[in-house]
């Protein structure tokens, strides 16, 4: 869906719910593991990645898929079928 830019914005924030829960999975099971300053044994936080992650749904969800998109043509035609009824 996000790819095609097909209802961007309801798969945006369906996969942001997913990965907030993923982040507080992550850190009810382990907790901050001394962020920002602290030393771990990966070399990376366990909630860095779905946080990351959960950024960029955000984005999306924000802004949209752009003008390239299925979602663009969709909402073009609807709103040029609402300004003709408004016209008559």
């Amino acid at each position: 869906c996000l790819a095609l830019g097909f209802l961007t914005r309801p798969a945006a924030l369906s996969l942001l719910g997913t990965m907030m829960g993923a982040v507080y999975f992550h850190l009810s099971a382990v907790g901050l593991q001394g962020f920002p300053l602290g030393h771990v044994e990966s070399y990376s936080y366990d909630f860095e990645e779905p946080m990351l992650y959960a950024l960029i749904f955000l984005m999306f969800w924000f802004n949209g898929a752009g003008p390239l998109s299925v979602d663009s043509v969709i909402y073009g035609a609807i709103s040029e079928e609402e300004s003709e009824e408004q016209d008559d």
